[in-house]
């Protein structure tokens, strides 16, 4: 049906926004789990920064 409605220009559906998921802790990026390892060497790097700065 949606091959249809592209071919006949009917209720044009917007692009919904894409969600970046974490391959460690399987919540999207913005709602990382403490827990997660990804988070927490972010976190570090952060960290390291501000102390260089």
């Amino acid at each position: 049906m949606s091959m249809f409605k592209r071919l006949f220009g009917q209720e044009k559906d917007v692009a919904k926004p894409r969600i970046r998921i974490c391959v460690e802790c399987g919540m999207p990026i913005a709602e990382h789990k403490e827990w997660c390892a990804i988070l927490r060497g972010q976190q570090e790097r952060d960290a390291a920064k501000q102390q260089t700065a």
